[in-house]
């Protein structure tokens, strides 16, 4: 068997690309709390998957080039998933955008002066919408905590 270093190098890049996704996800995962799937895995297993295809066109196996060639499908698709619920979400804020009132007088007079939401900002109040419901959810979760705790210390007792 020919064994080009160039070919071997382009191999283990690839190898290394593609493993380097499941580190992502990981990280992600951790800092999130939740098991999720980051964007960026899908591109490392797009850029890992064609660099692994060319090598496995360059070995001529057939099993190899069948196996990346469909997973480059499903990368692609997951992409396109990803871009199209964007689009979606960023056209429903604009809609949402739209639809709203204009604060009036009385409106701003509800909201302390100076604050971001005194200004009627739609993003602003879904982001503080979300950052609501993410702080209700910590906080379930850190009531979830505490109560194991408790409990394995009553157990070891």
């Amino acid at each position: 068997m020919d064994v080009n270093p160039w070919w071997v190098a382009i191999g283990f890049g690839g190898q290394a690309l593609f493993s380097a996704r499941f580190i992502i996800q990981w990280l992600a995962s951790e800092k999130a709390r939740r098991s999720i799937v980051p964007r960026a895995f899908w591109w490392f297993s797009l850029a890992g998957g064609m660099t692994l295809l060319a090598y496995a066109i360059h070995r001529q196996d057939p099993v190899f080039i069948a196996g990346q060639g469909a997973g480059l499908l499903i990368y692609l698709r997951n992409l396109s998933l990803i871009k199209r619920d964007r689009a979606s979400r960023q056209q429903a804020a604009s809609d949402d955008a739209s639809s709203v009132e204009k604060p009036t007088a009385s409106s701003k007079a509800c909201e302390p002066e100076g604050s971001p939401l005194a200004a009627g900002d739609n993003w602003l109040r879904a982001e503080h919408a979300r950052l609501a419901e993410e702080n209700a959810r910590l906080t379930h979760e850190v009531a979830r905590l505490e109560a194991r705790s408790a409990r394995h210390k009553a157990s070891c007792a």
